[in-house]
């Protein structure tokens, strides 16, 4: 397929006649394709699409584990040894090609399987190699960036969501909660993924990689794990998330993990954090117009935010 930057990629990069073969994800974050050469090598590119991206602190913490050996794509460094390229406001990056399959969410079908067990071990031993680790580029994103988008946004925008008020003030309590706890030091801190979820996984049939680290940044693993634990337990909106998933991915997390967790009050705290900050996202970018083919009037529209209730009710 045609692309915009594609004499830029072959200057910038050591390929040889790079074709574009297939747009694979166009998303609000960044646009991704699969790319090959002359010579029949397959990569694939990351085009960033949000401002004030997170690129440079991504790529050194893959640059990191890549020491360490752990399954995430490699970077192909540019023709002047850099880990990205900017074009026109754009960072672009290029990965190895990892032959494989991806599960768009999880089913009832994947509890009869190890699908569960074999990404979560990859969780649990992404903390023990971030746990404490220090990066030297300069950190964009926080665990609060979210939250701090949306409560900067104007509260008459606000007001055309039903029960904005509410939002609001929740997310107000778990911030200030958030801050207390890593101040007063109640979790093990490092590089987290941010973004743990079943789409961000590639299994092949030796390994299971670890994808997309552009929301990476410093935070509790506590709060990786919150995440993770609401997007990989089979959310139903009649029954709620499946209990077996939950049991399943914390076995799973603390045979690799560098300390085991259990389902108490402090994991499901984090949970509660990491859904509304994901609902902050959500309702964010439909106040800029970002899905202008959903009618969003109320806050509890969210996937999010209702799986936030379920775990705060939970909390409660």
């Amino acid at each position: 397929m045609p692309y915009k930057y594609l004499h830029q990629i072959e200057s910038g990069y050591e390929l040889l006649c790079p074709i574009f073969l297939d747009l694979i994800h166009d998303g609000l974050d960044n646009r991704v394709f699969v790319v090959t050469d002359a010579k029949n090598n397959k990569f694939v590119l990351r085009e960033s699409k949000r401002s004030g991206k997170n690129a440079s602190f991504e790529v050194d913490v893959l640059s990191a584990l890549e020491k360490f050996c752990f399954s995430s794509p490699h970077i192909i460094k540019t023709k002047k040894d850099k880990y990205l390229l900017r074009i026109d406001n754009r960072e672009i990056i290029l990965f190895e090609y990892i032959q494989g399959s991806q599960i768009e969410k999880l089913e009832s079908i994947h509890l009869k399987s190890d699908v569960i067990e074999q990404g979560v071990r990859k969780l649990g031993e992404l903390h023990l190699l971030t746990n404490g680790m220090n990066v030297n580029a300069i950190l964009t994103r926080t665990i609060f960036t979210e939250c701090d988008r949306l409560l900067k946004l104007d509260v008459n925008l606000l007001k055309q969501f039903k029960n904005s008020d509410i939002l609001i003030n929740q997310v107000k309590h778990f911030y200030k909660e958030a801050q207390s706890r890593i101040g007063n030091k109640q979790e093990l801190f490092g590089v987290i993924h941010n973004d743990f979820r079943i789409q961000n996984l590639i299994f092949s049939d030796k390994d299971c990689f670890v994808i997309d680290f552009d929301w990476a940044c410093y935070g509790p693993l506590l709060k990786d794990v919150g995440l993770a634990v609401a997007e990989w337990s089979l959310y139903n909106k009649s029954k709620g998330p499946s209990k077996e998933a939950i049991e399943r991915f914390i076995k799973a997390y603390n045979e690799t993990a560098p300390k085991a967790v259990q389902y108490d009050k402090d994991l499901i705290f984090w949970i509660c954090f990491a859904c509304l900050s994901d609902a902050c996202t959500f309702l964010a970018d439909v106040i800029e117009g970002k899905y202008p083919e959903k009618n969003i009037i109320d806050v509890e529209q969210c996937y999010m935010y209702k799986k936030f209730a379920y775990f705060y009710q939970e909390l409660k």
